[in-house]
């Protein structure tokens, strides 16, 4: 009895032994290494989140390995991308947040770098679904090609305003006009005057006469007119002179100096110092509790509704040849266009999400302002791009070194307006 007892026991014994040292000879496949460049690179909240959902990618995808290279900013975002197709290396991934449209975007576009990702989103209708309308018409190339999708959506085209400081002034309607908008800071200087409390109607930053110039274009009858409303910039000279007399008004109600950054403007908003705040709907959750804070489109010629809804650059993929690489980034793509993690970028960092599945009215509570704002740019009749997608990157940045000194009459509208050309 002992020994046939022990038999069946050995057996098993041995045939565990066998699977172990099978098991010995596997190798588990090592992950697919892919690198991603973005500018989320800073301790601010939406950084670390948009981080952390970076990382997250792994936990659906174990058999990839996401290295993220964090930069401080989109410049530096752009100058590090540079560096690297300079020595001739490809990134897998680059988020490029709407910068690097005349350097990385084009260099790798034209010098056969960016993979194209109209085959994936041909082939998967889900990954189809996801992504912006607005993402498609703008960025799909004469050839039918598309080398960026972004994963939020720009809504803009306005202000937001102090509800107690307009109604402390004496302002009853929302001006809809630039001949109201200006009887409106009037108003708003003359009673800060009287009550001696330095508020300001505005504080532009040069980005925010960007935007300004945009709009003022976009309702002209002219040739400026009909390209900006098709999407295209186009800076007629007498249009873009009968722009810039407009800011020349407008410019005597902002604080005169054109150094001021968004922060600076937000700050100020939030000490209560200045009536108007030029930003995007992406302000809301910059915008302290105490300000009873509201947004309205700028104004237009003729009362016209015009805003912003664009899909600014957004993830760029190499075409290293390396097929795992390459199926892996359109992998993460996908996630971050996916619904589950588009409503994460929605509640936690309050951005747009591109994918149209998404319902930003189901998260209203908590985040009316944000809702209230993006209600407003959607009900616009007119859409034009953001600066972004319009300008070029040189003449955007003449534009906004330049933009203060012409005001003040320190340079001629001419030669301001050759340095954008």
């Amino acid at each position: 009895m002992k020994n046939r007892r022990r038999f069946p026991a050995i057996t098993a014994v041995a045939a565990f032994l066998a699977v172990c040292l099978a098991g010995c000879g596997k190798k588990t496949p090592e992950p697919v290494e892919i690198t991603l460049i973005h500018g989320w690179g800073t301790t601010e909240e939406d950084h670390v989140v948009m981080r952390d959902i970076y990382q997250d990618f792994e936990q659906e995808n174990p058999d990839v390995k996401l290295n993220q290279l964090s930069m401080p900013s989109g410049s530096e975002m752009v100058r590090k991308t540079e560096d690297l197709l300079v020595a001739g290396e490809i990134p897998d991934l680059v988020f490029l947040g709407g910068s690097g449209k005349d350097t990385v975007y084009q260099f790798m576009v034209e010098n056969d770098l960016a993979l194209d990702l109209m085959p994936y989103i041909r082939e998967d209708r889900e990954f189809a679904g996801n992504l912006a309308p607005v993402n498609i018409d703008f960025w799909t190339t004469g050839k039918e090609q598309l080398f960026t999708i972004s994963d939020v959506l720009l809504l803009s085209g306005g202000y937001w305003y102090d509800q107690g400081i307009f109604v402390a002034a004496g302002v009853e309607k929302i001006p809809e006009t630039w001949e109201e908008f200006l009887i409106v800071c009037e108003q708003i200087e003359d009673w800060a005057e009287k009550e001696k409390n330095g508020v300001e109607c505005l504080q532009m930053s040069s980005e925010a006469y960007l935007y300004f110039m945009d709009h003022l274009l976009a309702v002209q009858n002219s040739a400026s007119g009909d390209a900006i409303r098709s999407q295209r910039l186009y800076l007629e000279e007498s249009a873009a002179e009968d722009a810039l007399h407009t800011l020349r008004e407008i410019y005597r109600y902002s604080r005169a100096d054109g150094d001021y950054s968004y922060r600076d403007e937000t700050d100020a908003f939030n000490d209560g110092k200045t009536a108007m705040y030029i930003n995007g709907i992406w302000g809301a959750p910059m915008i302290s509790d105490q300000i009873d804070a509201a947004y309205a489109l700028l104004p237009s010629e003729k009362g016209e509704k015009i805003s912003c809804v664009s899909a600014c650059l957004g993830y760029i993929l190499g075409k290293t040849g390396d097929e795992k690489k390459q199926d892996a980034s359109v992998r993460f793509v996908k996630y971050m266009l996916s619904t589950p993690v588009q409503e994460r970028i929605l509640k936690e960092t309050e951005q747009v999400p591109a994918n149209p599945h998404v319902d930003i009215r189901k998260y209203q509570k908590g985040m009316e302002r944000f809702v209230q704002a993006a209600d407003i740019v959607k009900a616009a009749g007119v859409r034009i791009q953001v600066p972004d997608n319009l300008w070029s990157s040189g003449a955007r940045d003449n534009f906004m070194e330049g933009i203060d000194d012409v005001l003040k009459g320190e340079i001629s509208d001419e030669e301001f307006l050759h340095s954008l050309k």
